[in-house]
């Protein structure tokens, strides 16, 4: 988790020129149904509520920011879900430097990274000359070594042991996971990494036997030989997909680089624009039914009506 500190640590030694960079959300708060990435894009969050554990923000050169934040939900004393979102703004300005580091991080990265790996479950991306890129990959976590074992400076995540420290809770032994990198500059000028963490337990109330990331049940060496786990992580890869291709809606990512699901074969059929027009007609009248029932403000109905309409 967290965008290689190699990326920032480069920049903030070629352009030390640091402040804090402000952000809408503090640590604290508690989110539900949607976060902000910039005035313009957003990605839904999965279901309950969600509190705010960390966040950073910084202002290096001419522009250029970067922050993460990172919500969690908790039951019971576990963390069940953990969701982190980081991102550098503004690269334009050190293009030159940054678009080799941004390959080397994701696509030769010593770790995870866009990089067909033994314990990935689903690898997919799109990706062109350069650095642009959009990529996922699916997989479990084996979070004893991911905090504790694995020896890599580049993933500092002393941040959330401390955290959990703190507040008397126990880390599990597994979680599913689902890691995304996206750079597209021409369509923003956003470096952007999106890890969400999950329990099997509290996503389908299947108890790990295995916490081993080699000799886990979710390991794809080992999963024809556990049903129950197959079926859990064929879930959770439907489930993802089409929680990915939300997400690509939110940032706003054009077709042309969009990633596209076997598995998720309504996305297939391409709506014609007969098709849309059509949906946002029947979505209008809706929102109009239910504002001339009174159900609806006037300030709701205009915000809806924009809405569709921008979709659209």
């Amino acid at each position: 988790m967290k965008i290689k500190n190699s990326i920032l640590i480069l920049i903030l030694i070629l352009f030390c020129n640091n402040s804090f960079a402000t952000f809408k959300y503090k640590e604290g708060d508690y989110i539900s149904g949607g976060i902000n990435i910039t005035s313009k894009h957003s990605i839904p969050l999965t279901e309950g509520n969600w509190q705010v554990i960390y966040r950073n923000g910084i202002h290096i050169f001419r522009g250029i920011h970067a922050y993460t934040i990172t919500l969690a939900q908790v039951e019971n004393n576990i963390p069940t879900k953990f969701l982190e979102i980081s991102k550098i703004e503004g690269l334009s300005a050190i293009l030159g430097y940054i678009n080799p580091i941004i390959i080397t991080e994701t696509f030769k990265s010593k770790r995870h990274g866009c990089v067909d790996r033994p314990y990935y479950t689903l690898l997919k991306y799109y990706k062109s000359k350069g650095a642009t890129h959009n990529c996922l990959s699916l997989k479990h976590i084996d979070t004893n070594y991911e905090l504790f074992e694995n020896n890599d400076p580049d993933r500092d995540l002393g941040y959330l042991i401390n955290w959990v420290e703190k507040n008397g809770l126990i880390f599990p032994k597994t979680y599913l996971a689902y890691d995304l990198s996206v750079y597209i500059p021409r369509i923003s000028d956003r470096y952007l990494t999106i890890d969400y963490l999950e329990t099997p337990e509290n996503f389908a109330g299947y108890n790990p036997i295995y916490s081993s990331e080699t000799k886990s049940e979710f390991h794809p060496q080992n999963i024809n030989n556990f049903p129950e786990a197959n079926k859990v992580m064929k879930k959770w890869i439907n489930y993802m997909s089409s929680y990915h291709i939300d997400i690509e809606n939110g940032l706003r990512i054009k077709e042309k680089y969009k990633l596209k699901f076997d598995n998720l074969p309504q996305q297939s059929k391409k709506l014609t624009k007969n098709d849309n027009n059509k949906k946002m007609i029947e979505d209008l009248k809706k929102i109009n039914d239910l504002y001339q029932s009174g159900a609806l403000s006037e300030e709701e109905f205009k915000k809806l009506k924009d809405k569709i309409i921008n979709n659209n």
